[in-house]
């Protein structure tokens, strides 16, 4: 800092303008206006209507009693194959290959090649039996089905 920016900062502070009460009072935080308290108010408690009224709209569809004449539907059971999981693998023979894939996902795989210890595979998969095994079909052109 020079000389003239020292005496510019104690001329002012002289003057008093860096003192904290003067500014408060020149800005005036607790002059506020009546609507606008009624406008802060009002905001308030439209959040709490609306969040009432949702949870009251989550808590009777979630905890609805079916009425006797109302069928009840149960959720549709997803076939083994088709369940997402994850899978990895790092220059495995097929044969390890396939007995993690039996391990992982609960299927069989059938139709394994002659020469399954002549394929190996490296790979990261996240899906379901079915794909992967079409995945490895065409990798390594071989021709492996799931069985359920």
């Amino acid at each position: 800092m020079d000389n003239k920016d020292i005496k510019y900062i104690a001329r002012h502070y002289r003057k008093g303008l860096f003192a904290v009460e003067p500014a408060l009072r020149r800005i005036k935080p607790g002059a506020t206006r009546w609507w606008t308290r009624s406008r802060i108010a009002a905001a308030c408690i439209g959040a709490v209507v609306l969040t009432a009224t949702a949870a009251v709209f989550v808590h009777k569809s979630y905890f609805a009693q079916p009425s006797s004449d109302t069928e009840v539907l149960q959720p549709a059971t997803v076939p083994a194959s088709e369940i997402v999981r994850s899978i990895d693998f790092e220059n495995a023979p097929l044969p390890t290959v396939v007995q993690k894939i039996r391990e992982v996902y609960g299927v069989e795989v059938i139709d394994m090649p002659d020469n399954a210890n002549d394929y190996t595979l490296s790979l990261h998969y996240v899906g379901s039996a079915t794909d992967l095994v079409e995945t490895i079909n065409d990798i390594l052109d071989t021709n492996m089905k799931i069985e359920e």
